[in-house]
């Protein structure tokens, strides 16, 4: 292990012990995840250079550490229910996450470097304080589900279009009154959700709702 390595793993013990996260720990039973799991940053270096999953849920915590970054293993990233207004933009180091799980937050932005997470398939956001979306969101093109369902959101990007791949998008109490023309390219929706907006749809909006019913997709405007 090399001196850079040591620093910013000190550096992020340091952190958890000033915001009271624990070592690595099994939990039992949780009322929103379902079942066992392990919470906590492990004091182990080994097990923190491999770590694929931190689960940091309800742990009141204001900020992430940009030493954060560091955790290139990461494919699971739990962030529910703590009082995060931003997010570092060493995020977009974390190339190999998966599952990035944010709501219940204070979020009002997103940094552009969310884009670099190429591997992404699910990001959660719902009940945050989000106004707009950076265009880089664009970029994830493996994300599947993408929830977004209380915010503020007055727009959504037109880049929102090229998540080809997306299954689930849910919009629900913001205040938009529009959808970008570049959101009927998602064709292989099975459920939408706008309720709570006061949606002005366009001919070509009524048509790519109309096919995703004929599709069975679960829609709700």
């Amino acid at each position: 292990m090399n001196n850079t390595e040591e620093l910013w793993i000190q550096t992020l013990w340091e952190w958890a012990d000033e915001n009271a996260v624990p070592d690595l720990k099994w939990v039992e039973h949780d009322s929103y995840l379902k079942g066992g799991y392990f919470k906590g940053l492990p004091r182990s270096k080994e097990a923190l250079l491999n770590l694929t999953e931190l689960n940091l849920l309800g742990a009141q915590l204001t900020e992430l550490p940009v030493e954060i970054g560091n955790l290139i293993h990461l494919k699971k990233l739990y962030l529910l229910g703590n009082q995060l207004t931003h997010l570092p933009s060493e995020i977009g180091q974390l190339v190999s996450l998966e599952e990035l799980y944010l709501p219940g937050n204070q979020l009002s932005s997103l940094p552009k470097e969310i884009g670099a997470l190429h591997n992404l398939k699910l990001l959660l956001l719902q009940e945050n304080r989000l106004t707009t979306l950076p265009k880089q969101i664009g970029e994830l093109q493996n994300l599947i589900t993408l929830e977004l369902g209380g915010n503020q959101l007055t727009s959504l990007p037109e880049e929102i279009g090229k998540l080809t791949n997306l299954s689930k998008l849910t919009v629900w109490k913001n205040k938009l009154t529009s959808l970008p023309k570049e959101i009927v390219h998602l064709v292989n929706l099975t459920e939408l959700d706008c309720i709570y907006n006061k949606l002005e749809l366009t001919k070509e909006h009524i048509e790519w709702l109309e096919t995703l019913l004929a599709k069975e997709c679960s829609v709700s405007v």
